[in-house]
């Protein structure tokens, strides 16, 4: 079960996604790993994304240190994203050098301008802008720190890992069982857990709710 597990959620992490998207909340972390044997410290990304009122996916998430900016916009155009409308990195508390994630963002925005239209910074990232509301902004941002604090207990509840492989197939699984749990928020009726959902509860120790 666990390595189906794994391949559905690497097949999660290059899925097809949307074309627009109204509101999307970068936050980073860093993941304790071994490499060689060596305690090295591994920063990554991953995008948040509000595409209509109430409605969330997580977009993915990329290991910075070794994905450069441009294939993150390369990733997310292949994926189908033609526009964001507004891209915030300041209101999580992501574990990592806001001022690193602002370099990303705008260099994200330099990279395929069509992508991103407004970039979000520090000082003005609780105002509205045409077609998002404050109100969305503060709901979306909410969210996206709930599951990013969840995210940084569990990464390290298992770190350090063996490898950045390891890494890797960890925060997939994780990602994934927190994206259905959005997704499974929009309707009364639960569909069947997936081996996701159960290895990342049962094994993983998520708890988002």
């Amino acid at each position: 079960m666990r390595s189906a597990t794994l391949n559905e959620s690497r097949d999660w992490l290059c899925r097809p996604l949307c074309r627009r998207y109204a509101f999307v909340q970068l936050a980073g972390f860093h993941v304790p790993e071994l490499e060689d044997g060596v305690p090295r410290q591994r920063h990554w990304c991953w995008a948040f994304a509000m595409f209509s009122a109430d409605e969330f996916e997580i977009l993915g998430a990329w290991p910075t240190d070794t994905a450069a900016v441009e294939q993150i916009a390369d990733d997310l155009r292949k994926r189908g994203v033609l526009s964001i409308r507004v891209m915030s990195f300041s209101e999580v508390e992501c574990h990592a050098s806001t001022g690193d994630l602002q370099s990303r963002a705008i260099a994200l925005r330099n990279a395929d301008p069509r992508v991103l239209e407004v970039l979000r910074t520090p000082s003005g990232s609780g105002e509205a802008v045409e077609g998002v509301t404050s109100a969305t902004i503060r709901s979306a941002v909410s969210k996206a720190g709930r599951i990013n604090d969840g995210l940084v207990r569990g990464v390290h509840l298992r770190s350090p890992f063996v490898s950045a492989g390891a890494a890797s197939r960890f925060i997939a699984i994780w990602l994934q069982a927190a994206d259905r749990r959005l997704y499974a928020a929009l309707r009364p009726a639960k569909p069947a857990a997936s081996p996701a959902d159960q290895v990342a509860t049962a094994y993983f120790g998520l708890r988002l709710s």
